[in-house]
């Protein structure tokens, strides 16, 4: 066996034959960092669940693929003691190491959830377009559109399913885009008319601030979040 030695006095990263490429090296007696160009890091959130830890994703540089998730060091869910959020990505790399002592103390790590977000992000089932009804309600046919097509008809409304046999005039964000209108001036309490839009959202992480500006603006105060309900 090659000594670890040996190995980390290579300067150049070899291309891998089996598993992922090295993202960087780290002398175990200096701690110097020597980062690998081709792989890129980035330290953002975990939304495998509601406990907002952190993660850190590498990327394939030449072709964007994501290649692992891990923990993240600056994160204290990830860590502890954990890194202060100035510390240089060089004390990251060395803190994932055992260089210095660094990694006896400081590990960056993530649960099986978290790691697993990974197979979630790679589902060869996973719906990354927008799907249409192709058949009649609860039958399970779909189809893929455009986010185009999926603008308009949401927007204008219309006979959406006439091609497959459906006469039914559905109306779109423009028809209900109403906020003087009473919707029933009989009980004036149901407000206007643009209160028939009722948004039913996921998970914040972001996505909740984005709905509820929306759906001010629309003009409804029907907007609700998924959350663990």
């Amino acid at each position: 066996m090659q000594p670890a030695a040996a190995v980390t006095a290579d300067s150049a990263f070899p291309k891998p034959k089996h598993g992922q490429p090295i993202e960087a090296k780290v002398d175990p007696k200096t701690g110097e960092v020597t980062v690998n160009e081709d792989v890129i890091v980035r330290y953002s959130s975990c939304v495998g669940c509601y406990s907002s830890c952190g993660n850190r994703v590498k990327i394939d540089r030449e072709t964007g693929r994501v290649l692992g998730v891990g923990g993240n060091p600056y994160n204290p869910a990830c860590a502890y003691p954990f890194l202060s959020d100035d510390a240089p990505l060089t004390e990251a790399y060395q803190s994932m190491s055992f260089a210095n002592g660094k990694g006896n103390q400081l590990r960056g790590t993530v649960c099986g959830r978290g790691n697993a977000t990974l197979d979630g992000y790679t589902q060869p089932d996973r719906i990354t377009t927008p799907l249409k009804r192709a058949g009649a309600r609860g039958e399970g046919k779909w189809k893929p559109i455009s986010w185009d097509q999926l603008i308009q008809e949401v927007t204008e409304g219309g006979k959406l399913f006439a091609e497959i046999g459906e006469d039914r005039e559905i109306e779109g964000f423009k028809a209900v885009h109403d906020t003087e209108t009473p919707m029933n001036a009989e009980q004036p309490s149901l407000g206007p008319i643009s209160n028939q839009l009722v948004m039913l959202g996921s998970r914040s992480d972001g996505r909740g601030n984005f709905s509820s500006r929306f759906s001010g603006s629309f003009g409804t105060i029907n907007a609700y979040g998924h959350s663990s309900s």
